[in-house]
């Protein structure tokens, strides 16, 4: 059985440093981020105001001293620099987790392992893909933030939720996992990270107001055009998208849903987090449910994906990142569930796709592996979550049946 746990936990890791290769520099990165961090790194701070993307400044502020450190080298030296204080915010997630699992007792390899999925997945190696290393920082501060409330570190939990926020919007989702994990002060951590937020945020409205509600409209256009990619929960009800919209917002989607629906489904995404929480404090009252709150934050990140009409890759970063997080620190220390899920996701996204276009041109081989695997997961997020008793029971009647099962093999192989 043992053997059958390494041979596993290699081949799954083998399947994510696949999806490593090949790599782009920044593939979204040079018409998203690069105009914004470029005004910045040559100190034009009224530039950058009426420059900035649609993420938060946070990650922006951050990278441009990198990048201004190899402004005139090549524009992949410009992106790899400012990749670099992102991936720190992973590795400063992982000395926490390091330090946390050896003061829990986890054994030796199983801190190796954690140390060696956080760094080498699926999530990281797309997000710097695709050109996007704010999620792998924006997932490390959500996780962090959810850490630091489970002990109750009220200043450090607002801090770290409030510079996700300032980083990339969804992580707002990560606030009802962080005030659950808390036992004190949660009025205290949400006004402060709301402040935090606010702060990164307020001077571009101030001081370029119609930048800032252009760039909000075109989002807002952007979620009402319906279009919509294959890999989520809503693609079944699409329809094939008229050519005339292809040459506007989403070019890349040949697909679309109802434009009402579509204005829905980033509303949800954020909401969906109050029921699941409330239900989670009423059902789960055991001395595990505090440190639980990190599998609460794997749900709804994953969920983000699952319901997001422009779901890709990279967008699991942090969510592998919270569940990485949550089997480190609130099961055993083996990250299983997060190899299989930076498997099964390196899987079903070639590393060569670079365009949405590759993936309208074949829906099908996106939409049905994806929903084939990332539902059942779900599912078993939120059984662990909510029904802990009726999980451990159910796997350890899987495993029960393991050994006849490998009885008959062997009665098998010898006749």
């Amino acid at each position: 059985m043992r053997v059958l746990a390494v041979v596993a936990f290699a081949a799954g890791i083998l399947l994510m440093l696949r999806s490593a290769l090949p790599m782009d520099a920044g593939v979204d990165y040079f018409s998203d981020a690069s105009t914004a961090i470029d005004t910045l790194a040559r100190g034009d701070i009224d530039g950058f105001l009426h420059q900035t993307p649609l993420m938060g400044p946070f990650s922006l502020l951050l990278r441009a001293p990198f990048v201004a450190l190899v402004f005139e080298g090549s524009i992949e030296s410009v992106y790899f620099a400012g990749v670099l204080p992102c991936l720190a915010g992973v590795v400063a997630l992982v000395i926490v987790l390091r330090r946390r699992m050896v003061a829990l007792g986890r054994p030796a390899a199983a801190v190796v392992l954690v140390t060696l999925v956080a760094l080498l997945n699926t999530g990281t190696f797309r997000a710097v893909h695709w050109g996007h290393p704010e999620e792998l920082l924006a997932g490390a501060l959500c996780v962090g933030a959810v850490l630091a409330a489970l002990r109750d570190r009220t200043l450090a939990a607002a801090l770290l939720l409030g510079l996700a926020v300032a980083t990339k919007q969804w992580a707002v989702i990560a606030t009802v996992p962080v005030l659950l994990a808390a036992t004190r002060q949660r009025m205290l951590i949400a006004l402060l990270a709301g402040a935090i937020a606010a702060a990164f945020t307020l001077p571009m409205v101030l001081l370029a107001p119609d930048s800032f509600v252009s760039v909000h409209e075109d989002a807002v256009l952007a979620g009402g055009g319906g279009a919509v990619s294959p890999p989520n929960v809503w693609f079944p009800f699409s329809s094939t998208r008229p050519m005339e919209l292809r040459s506007g917002i989403g070019s890349g989607f040949a697909y679309e849903i109802p434009a009402w629906l579509a204005m829905l489904t980033h509303p949800l995404i954020v909401l969906i987090g109050l029921p699941l929480g409330a239900l989670y404090r009423l059902r789960r009252r055991d001395a595990t449910a505090r440190a639980d709150a990190l599998g609460l934050l794997a749900l709804l990140l994953l969920l983000r994906c699952v319901l997001d009409p422009w779901n890709i890759d990279y967008y699991h970063a942090p969510f592998l990142l919270a569940l990485l997080g949550w089997e480190a620190i609130a099961r055993d220390g083996w990250p299983r569930a997060t190899v299989l899920a930076g498997a099964l996701l390196a899987a079903t996204f070639p590393a060569s796709l670079t365009t949405m276009s590759a993936m309208s041109a074949e829906p099908l081989r996106y939409c049905l592996p994806y929903l084939a695997w990332a539902l059942p997961l779900t599912g078993w997020l939120a059984l662990s979550l909510y029904a802990p008793a009726r999980a451990a029971a159910i796997a350890a009647a899987v495993r029960g049946r393991l050994p006849e099962r490998r009885g008959r093999a062997a009665n098998v192989a010898r006749a």
